[in-house]
């Protein structure tokens, strides 16, 4: 297991150095002492699609693995998952 800290949105090389392609899964964890818990929510659910996205980019071209990862995201707001499986054109039931 690898912990990074840091802003994986700011910096492009912050997901390849965590090497998220290679990874079998990723949690992502949230500050729940935020003072915008919504906020806090909406970002990680961005960090999630943008890990997915370099994965998916990162691995497309192999045609023994799949272009896809796990991910563990911690939100603060229980309506918050909702809008995470939307974003992935899921219902809560499939994921």
């Amino acid at each position: 297991m690898t912990y990074l800290a840091g802003d994986p949105l700011g910096e492009d090389t912050m997901i390849r150095r965590a090497k998220a392609h290679k990874a079998d899964a990723c949690i992502l964890l949230t500050n729940k002492n935020s003072p915008n818990s919504a906020e806090e929510d909406y970002r990680n659910i961005l960090i999630a699609l943008a890990v997915k996205k370099f994965v998916y980019d990162e691995k497309k071209e192999s045609v023994e693995e799949t272009a896809n990862i796990p991910i563990c995201i911690q939100l603060i707001k229980p309506e918050s998952k909702d809008l995470y499986f939307k974003s992935l054109n899921l219902s809560p039931l499939q994921d």
